[in-house]
């Protein structure tokens, strides 16, 4: 019986040997073909299936970093280097790997005003052209080519575009979707907000219209204290009995801006250009408590730190100017005189 025992588990060595060697064989022919998903993927397999296989395993692992590596287009490294000179080299990886190469033909439009953008471009080729419509006309607002980022203001805060951007010429671009980045912050934490930061300081197009949202807000915002209860409308306007709640930070008579707590970003994400009803409630104490309901839509959703997120919304319809100036009164800081009156 022993030595039947022993010549089973000799057979049961060499047959685990013959599979561990396969599928190493098989990582190492996905990864020289570029097939990097297939290539982790059974990685994944040999770690699940063999974990004593200590030397397959990270070997594997450091054929496919080299391959990949290797596979990195040189002339998109030197063109965006100011971004890849702050990444280390497996971010460096995860990043180029994550991106989508197109060829977009002329006059295709690219963006849509006020539709969901959730990509960023990296434009390596070509030239579109960003304009805005104005009654029967369009209206140009810029012009980006070569070397430049679109899209990357909706990208990072969640928002809807706008402008439109159709492309002149033939138009080369690498572009990288929201949904790639959603493993980043556990497989690589900080990648996401090092992209961030590349946008806000390289990006052109979405400075420019920031400033115009601000100069074209027609009503003057008032920095307040105060909470909200918001529930989302069905097509039909009926209000739906899930909820969630707010710090509200900032009002006016045509919007509102409030934070939320939100674990998941695609559910943050979900929220925008979405019609909610709001019931707020304003006051130091009760004797100075406004308490109302409207409705608005989201137009734009910020990301700030730990799972908190600003949810920026145009009412529906413009509030009385008298329940604004009243709200705002309650936190308007006292001045120096009146201070010095009081005494």
């Amino acid at each position: 019986m022993s030595a039947l025992a022993t010549s089973s588990d000799q057979c049961s060595a060499e047959d685990q040997a013959l599979e561990v060697q396969k599928l190493f064989n098989q990582i190492k022919i996905l990864a020289a073909n570029k097939d990097f998903l297939q290539a982790e993927a059974l990685r994944e397999k040999l770690i699940e299936l063999h974990p004593m296989s200590l030397r397959e395993i990270i070997d594997s692992a450091e054929i496919i970093e080299k391959e990949k590596g290797e596979g990195i287009d040189q002339d998109h490294l030197a063109l965006w280097d100011k971004l890849y000179s702050t990444l280390n080299e497996e971010e460096k990886s995860c990043f180029y790997y994550s991106l989508r190469k197109f060829i977009i033909p002329p006059k295709r439009k690219i963006l849509s005003k006020g539709a969901f953008n959730n990509r960023l471009y990296f434009i390596e080729k070509g030239e579109v052209v960003i304009y805005k419509t104005k009654g029967d006309k369009n209206v140009v607002v810029a012009k980006l080519g070569r070397g430049s980022l679109l899209g990357e203001y909706t990208f990072s805060t969640i928002t809807l575009c706008s402008a439109s951007v159709i492309s002149s010429e033939e138009v080369h671009v690498r572009c990288l979707k929201g949904s790639e980045t959603d493993d980043w912050e556990e497989k690589h934490p900080g990648l996401l907000h090092k992209i961030i930061t590349f946008c806000e300081s390289n990006g052109h197009l979405d400075d420019i219209e920031r400033a115009r949202k601000q100069a074209k807000w027609k009503y003057p915002r008032h920095s307040v204290v105060g909470r909200v209860k918001a529930s989302l409308l069905a097509k039909d306007g009926s209000v739906n009995n899930a909820h969630f709640n707010g710090s509200v930070t900032e009002i006016a008579r045509d919007g509102t801006c409030f934070e939320i707590n939100c674990s998941k970003k695609k559910t943050a994400r979900a929220l925008l250009a979405k019609n909610l009803s709001l019931s707020y409630t304003f006051g130091k104490d009760e004797q100075q408590e406004f308490m109302f309901t409207v409705t608005g839509k989201v137009v734009r959703v910020s990301f700030n730190l730990h799972n908190d997120y600003s949810v920026h919304i145009r009412f529906h319809k413009i509030l009385n100017e008298e329940l604004i100036d009243n709200i705002a009164a309650i936190f308007k800081p006292i001045e120096e005189d009146e201070i010095l009156q009081e005494l």
